[in-house]
């Protein structure tokens, strides 16, 4: 089910299925996930890479670029550096080129591999250096630091099964009290990026829109900046974006409403990068993995303000309502290790970390039933349920800002799962999890957070 977003705290303005998108309608939220494209290479994990003999797979470390004995120099005469037919797949990521890193068109390095052989609409490239980059654009002798969809994180040189890798290397996150603003100055990179995103949109129409970056406005303080995928709601943007998204109560404009939620994750550190289409469960790709793609090709670009700067091996998403929706189809990816979700789920097909699932107690857009659903379902992964008592589908906006139960909730989860803040996981681990008395919200944990 799609939602429509808005609404102050004692306005729930609520918009049904029958004049949303697509989506088929249910009571979890909508349909299937994306599980990373449908060009992947789906051999199972024997299946190989391009190149020569003697060329080592950029991402598993137990599949190698081979091209087979019979197969010499980049997969073929004219096929480029792995061949359109010769993409991995299965348990791990191959490497692309041939020893000299030649062939074809593109020298393209399979389809991409990963944990489900699919990596589908990013394919890592070969070029002069023989070495995969794995991102759509991403050219070769980036040395896999940018993978495709379904090729987990990074190949990286040396390859690791498809496990996330990070080019950045920085100094421990300190703790840091998540309901209060962060000791970051922050700063916004505003309509950067590639176009995405579904049409027509339900504000822009038939123009496709680009990304906002909200970040720390000084990237080289020693750390490394994980990053957040932000999914807007039906129908709004991270802040407003006049003349057509704007935040207008007496035409009931509500577009662009998130600012103190992102601004906070800002402030403690997190890269966030967020698509501003206003239907962000549509498309495919998703605008929102669109934005992933390009934000971890600049981090790999030397002319990059994010250049090895982000720890790209910690990526999170969230969304809210119908960004909710789109953040449980996101959560196929595999570079996508940690989720939150307020007032809209839809079913998971994959999950590769922790997840926190929000509802509003007086939302009567989004039941507390279907995101409760959602959260039973999981039981690999850790998983907390949170029903915010008061709140309705817009109100956990405006509860008393960073200190709401939402938005103090969403920097906790992800400072844990991204930043390794030990000192912010009583808030949610343990026998006695400080959220689990707080008399604000009722609270449910599997096994995995209660241990």
């Amino acid at each position: 089910m799609m939602y429509r977003l808005r609404g102050f705290q004692s306005t729930a303005r609520a918009i049904g299925c029958a004049v949303l998108m697509l989506a088929g309608c249910g009571s979890s939220g909508g349909g299937g996930a994306s599980t990373g494209g449908t060009q992947g290479g789906s051999g199972g994990a024997s299946a190989t890479g391009s190149g020569g003999s003697g060329v080592t797979g950029s991402g598993g470390s137990s599949v190698t670029g081979s091209g087979g004995s019979s197969v010499t120099g980049s997969g073929g005469t004219s096929a480029g550096s792995g061949g359109t037919s010769a993409g991995s797949g299965g348990a791990s990521v191959t490497g692309s080129g041939g020893t000299p890193g030649t062939g074809g068109r593109a020298g393209t390095g399979g389809q991409a591999g990963g944990t489900a052989g699919g990596g589908g609409r990013v394919a890592g490239t070969g070029g002069a250096a023989g070495a995969g980059a794995g991102g759509r654009t991403a050219s070769g002798g980036q040395a896999g630091q940018t993978s495709g969809t379904g090729g987990g994180q990074i190949g990286g040189a040396s390859g690791a099964g498809g496990s996330p890798v990070s080019s950045c290397t920085g100094k421990a996150w300190p703790t840091a009290d998540p309901s209060v603003a962060g000791p970051f100055a922050i700063t916004t990179d505003k309509n950067v990026g590639p176009l995405a995103g579904y049409t027509p949109d339900p504000i822009y129409g038939d123009m496709q829109q680009r990304f906002n970056v909200y970040r720390p406005k000084d990237l080289t303080t020693g750390y490394c900046h994980p990053i957040l995928v932000w999914a807007n709601g039906h129908g709004d943007n991270p802040e407003q974006n006049p003349p057509l998204c704007v935040v207008d109560s007496a035409a009931n404009k509500w577009c662009g409403t998130y600012p103190v939620l992102i601004n906070q994750l800002a402030s403690h550190g997190f890269v966030v990068v967020a698509s501003l289409s206003t239907t962000t469960s549509r498309g495919d790709p998703l605008p929102t993995l669109v934005g992933l793609d390009w934000l971890l090709q600049q981090a790999e670009d030397s002319t990059s303000p994010y250049y090895h700067h982000l720890d790209t091996a910690h990526i999170g998403a969230l969304g809210h309502s119908e960004g909710g929706l789109s953040t449980c189809k996101a959560a196929a990816d595999p570079r996508i290790v940690a989720i939150g979700t307020v007032s809209g789920t839809s079913t998971i097909t994959s999950l590769h970390g922790p997840a926190l699932f929000i509802c509003g107690g007086k939302d009567t857009v989004v039941s507390c039933d279907s995101v409760q659903a959602t959260y039973s379902a999981v039981t690999d992964q850790p998983a907390m349920f949170m029903d915010n008592l008061s709140a309705d589908h817009g109100g956990w906006e405006y509860q008393n800002g960073a200190k709401g139960p939402d938005i103090f909730a969403l920097t906790a989860w992800f400072r844990v799962h991204l930043m390794g803040d030990t000192g912010n996981r009583k808030y949610f681990y343990g026998t006695g999890c400080t959220l689990c008395s707080d008399n604000r919200v009722t609270v449910m944990r599997n096994s995995l957070l209660t241990q």
